[in-house]
């Protein structure tokens, strides 16, 4: 009787505690002044900003659940081998490295879900809220935005590939970058007829200025960086070949923004109460 009178004491206890340390409740689940304070402190951010931070999550969760979106420890182990790989690394040197700065290689796994549990919802929000442009945008895109389709007849470029992404993110930084390892770099030379050439991909050519690079590109189980030396002649791509990347172009513009507003509406609507704040 005894025992049972202590343990029932205790129990009462730990949940004064949880009470005690309870600030927000979201849809009947809890955030306490701990995540707060320690979501705060460990982005480097505001108690305010860190309070939007976790409704965010606990609505993300919620509706994650509720249109059935899991992510398996086969994919998050595949994106982390796809990560190592951009980085030049192989899985048994990034968990090295993330441990020799104190952090749990659980955790760390336990984050990489997180990211692409966030990733699977935003894609499937964007695609039950967004709608396919019409031909007539389309068209009135590709009319007020006429630079974005006038491409050179021939380009010179440098072309750089690796299976590092951050590798050709210093190159194009600074161009004299040369890695450890020169087996994780390829380079070379070469010309583009771009009316020979797929037109999503002479368009971002003839959008890369002489004399820059461009963005690093996914290739495969590579990365590729594109530097464009030299531009000859003009002429302008025909709206049917554009369509492609107009279409591609509007639904990365609106998808963010459809997501942005849904969770508005989420939140809105959400059964939110203060207990008290930090």
């Amino acid at each position: 009787m005894k025992k049972a009178l202590l343990a029932l004491l205790a129990t009462g206890v730990l949940y004064a505690k949880f009470l005690d340390g309870l600030a927000i409740i979201v849809n009947n689940e809890p955030i306490t002044t701990y995540e707060i304070e320690q979501t705060a402190q460990a982005l480097h951010i505001s108690k305010k900003d860190a309070i939007d931070l976790l409704i965010q999550k606990k609505l993300e969760a919620a509706q994650a659940k509720k249109l059935g979106i899991a992510v398996s420890d086969f994919e998050v182990q595949n994106a982390i081998d796809d990560f190592a790989r951009s980085k030049g690394m192989d899985i048994f040197s990034l968990r090295e490295a993330i441990e020799s700065k104190g952090l749990s290689w659980q955790e760390y796994k336990n984050s990489f879900k997180e990211q692409l549990l966030r990733k699977k919802l935003y894609q499937t929000i964007a695609k039950l809220q967004s709608k396919a442009p019409t031909q007539e945008q389309l068209k009135e895109y590709y009319q007020n935005h006429p630079k974005e389709f006038e491409v050179a007849k021939a380009v010179d470029i440098v072309k750089y590939i690796s299976p590092s992404k951050e590798i050709l993110e210093q190159i194009a930084q600074n161009p004299l970058y040369q890695p450890q390892n020169p087996s994780l770099l390829q380079k070379g030379k070469e010309r583009i007829e771009l009316d020979k050439v797929n037109p999503q991909f002479a368009t971002l050519l003839s959008q890369i200025p002489e004399g820059h690079f461009g963005p690093v590109l996914p290739l495969g189980d590579r990365y590729m960086l594109l530097y464009v030396a030299k531009k000859e002649g003009s002429e302008k791509i025909p709206f049917e070949e554009a369509k492609g990347y107009i279409l591609k172009k509007l639904a990365n513009t609106t998808r963010g923004k459809s997501v942005k507003e849904y969770f508005q509406k989420l939140k809105a609507s959400a059964n939110i109460k203060i207990i008290r704040l930090p």
